[in-house]
C-alpha cells in the first residue's frame, strides 16, 4: 500500500513515518505543497492520501490539503483521503468531507492508537476493491463484451452496440443464426449494464407447451388452475430490476404474444387467479433465428409485437461471416478450455476455414470437444477432422452425388442445358441459404467467391427472369472478411 504524507513541516512527516512504519508493505511518498503533491499523485499513483489540512501555517486563509483533495477529484481520481486537522476547524472538516475524504484525525489526538486503526481500515477497503474488481473483470471475460471472442469488423461493430446500449431500458431484439451466441449477448447486455447485480432469467419460448409457458412467464396464485397447489412466482416477477430473454421468441403462442404485447405497453403484469398487478421492473430481450418478417406475413407472429421488441436489433454474423482469423481466434480458445492441448496442423486449420459451419460457434466447439474426447493424437491432422466432423458417417458423398447425377439425366430434355440448370439452382440455394453472403455462399459450395459472382452474373445476363433470388441481397456483392476471397 502506496501513502501520500502531505504536510509543510518535514518533523511532522517523519512522526507520521515512524507511525506507520509498525506495518508490513507500507510505502511512504512526501510532499510539502499543493504542487509537489499533485506532481506525486501523478507519479507515483498513491493508494491513500494523508493530507494536512493547513499547509501554511503563517497564512490563516489557507487550506492547502482541502485544495489538493478538490483537484485530484476534479482530475477523475477517487483515491481515498484521511485528513489531519484541529479541533476548531470543523468547517474544514465537513468540506474535507464533501470532497470525499474517507476520514479525519485531530492534531489534539494524533498518536499511533488513533492513526493505525484507520489505515487498517482503509487497507482493508482497498484489498476489498481490488478484490471486486478482479470478480467484475472475471465476469467481464465470461459474460461481457471481451467474452465475444473475434477480430473482424462486424463483430468490432456488434460490441459496440451492445456497449452503446446496455445501460438503456429498450427492448432488444437478437438476431442471428443457429449457434451464433444469441444468449451470450444477452448476457454481455446485462453484465455491460447497471442491472449486473440484478437477477438474469432466460427462459425458452419452444421448450415448453402453451399449458405451461404462461404459467411459466407471469406466475400463479394457489388454487388458479387444477394441480396448482401453491403459489408460484413467474419469470417476469423473478427477473426483479435485472433482465429477462425471451429466448427462441418466434415459437411463443400466438394468444400469450398479445398478453406479452399488453406487458410490454403498460409495464404491468397479473399472475393467474391473483387480484393484484405486479410492476414490471426487468429490461426485455428477445431472440430468435426465425425470419419474423415471414411469420408475420404468415399471421404467425404478431406485427405490433415485433416492432414493440425491435427498438433496438442486434444481428449476430454467423461465423462463416466473420472471417479467418475469428475461426482461428476461437478455435484456440476453446481449445484451451480443456486439459488436454491439441494442436493444428496447417491443413487442418486451412480445412477449418475453408468449412461452412451451418452450426456456427455452437457446431466448431462441439467438434473441439469431441476431438479431446476421441482423437487418438494429441496433434490435429485434415484427415482427423474429416473423421470426427462427418455428420453422417455412413454416407459416401460419391455415391449421393451420382444418385442425384442419374435423376437429373432422367428429368425432360425440354430444360434445356441440363449442366446450366443445375448449376442455377446450385448457386441460388448457396446464396438463399447464406441469407445473401457470397463469401459464405461461395464458402459451402467449395469455390472461389470470385467464381461464384462471375457465374452467378453469367445466369442474370443470360435469363435474369429465370433467377428469382430470395432478397434484394443475393444481386449485389457482399463485403467479405475473408482473406482468400
Amino acid at each position: 500500500m502506496k501513502i501520500l504524507i502531505v504536510d509543510d513541516q518535514r518533523s511532522a512527516r517523519k512522526v507520521l513515518k515512524d507511525y506507520l512504519s509498525v506495518l508490513t508493505d507500507i510505502e511512504c511518498v512526501e510532499a510539502s505543497s499543493v504542487d509537489e503533491a499533485l506532481a506525486s499523485v501523478e507519479r507515483h499513483h498513491p493508494d491513500l492520501l494523508l493530507l494536512d489540512v493547513r499547509l501554511n501555517p503563517s497564512d490563516l486563509r489557507d487550506r492547502g490539503g482541502l485544495e489538493i483533495l478538490r483537484r485530484v477529484r476534479t482530475s477523475g481520481r477517487t483515491t481515498p483521503a484521511i485528513v489531519v486537522t484541529s479541533v476548531n476547524e470543523l468547517a474544514e472538516i465537513r468540506e474535507a468531507m464533501r470532497l470525499g475524504a474517507q476520514d479525519y484525525v485531530l492534531k489534539e489526538e494524533l498518536g499511533p492508537e488513533m492513526l493505525l486503526p484507520i489505515i487498517e481500515g482503509q487497507r482493508e477497503r482497498l484489498a476489498l476493491r481490488g478484490e471486486v474488481a478482479r470478480l467484475r473483470e472475471r465476469v467481464d471475460r465470461t459474460y461481457g463484451t471481451r467474452a465475444i471472442l473475434g477480430s473482424s469488423p462486424e463483430i468490432d461493430r456488434m460490441r459496440r452496440k451492445i456497449e452503446r446500449v446496455a445501460d438503456s431500458p429498450s427492448t432488444v431484439l437478437v438476431r442471428g443464426e443457429t449457434g451464433t451466441g444469441k444468449e451470450m449477448v444477452a448476457r454481455a447486455l446485462h453484465e455491460m449494464s447497471s442491472r449486473r447485480t440484478e437477477p438474469f432469467v432466460a427462459m425458452n419460448c419452444s421448450a415448453l407447451p402453451g399449458t405451461l409457458i404462461e404459467s411459466l412467464i407471469f406466475g400463479h396464485e394457489k388454487g388458479a388452475f387444477t394441480g396448482a397447489d401453491k403459489r408460484s412466482r413467474g419469470q417476469l416477477e423473478l427477473a426483479g430490476a435485472g433482465t429477462i430473454l425471451f429466448d427462441e421468441i418466434a415459437e411463443m403462442p400466438i394468444e400469450l404474444q398479445a398478453k406479452l404485447l399488453r406487458v410490454l405497453e403498460d409495464r404491468r403484469f397479473r399472475p393467474l387467479g391473483a387480484e393484484q398487478e405486479i410492476t414490471l421492473r426487468a429490461r426485455v430481450v428477445a431472440a430468435t433465428h426465425v425470419d419474423l418478417e415471414k411469420r408475420m406475413a404468415e399471421g404467425r407472429f404478431r406485427e405490433d409485437l415485433f416492432y414493440r421488441l425491435n427498438v433496438v436489433s442486434i444481428y449476430i454474423p454467423s461465423l462463416a461471416e466473420r472471417g479467418d482469423d475469428d475461426i482461428v481466434a476461437l478455435l484456440n480458445a476453446f481449445a484451451g478450455e480443456f486439459q488436454r492441448k491439441l494442436r493444428f496442423t496447417d491443413d487442418a486449420i486451412e480445412w477449418l476455414i475453408r468449412r461452412p459451419w451451418p452450426g456456427n460457434v455452437r457446431e466448431l466447439r462441439n467438434l473441439v470437444e469431441r476431438l479431446v474426447l476421441l482423437a487418438d493424437e494429441d496433434l490435429i491432422d485434415q484427415r482427423t477432422l474429416e473423421e470426427h466432423a462427418r455428420e453422417r458417417p455412413n454416407l459416401d458423398a460419391t455415391t449421393e452425388i451420382d444418385k442425384l447425377a442419374r435423376i437429373i439425366l432422367a428429368l425432360p430434355e425440354r430444360l434445356g442445358s441440363k449442366l446450366r440448370v443445375i448449376e442455377r439452382a446450385v448457386l441460388h440455394h448457396a446464396i438463399e441459404s447464406c441469407g445473401g453472403n457470397k463469401t459464405a455462399a461461395a464458402r459451402l459450395i467449395g469455390v472461389d467467391r470470385k467464381v461464384l459472382e462471375r457465374r452467378w452474373a453469367g445466369h442474370l445476363e443470360d435469363d435474369p427472369a429465370s433467377v428469382s433470388p430470395a432478397s434484394p441481397r443475393d444481386l449485389e456483392p457482399v463485403p467479405s472478411t475473408h482473406r482468400r476471397g
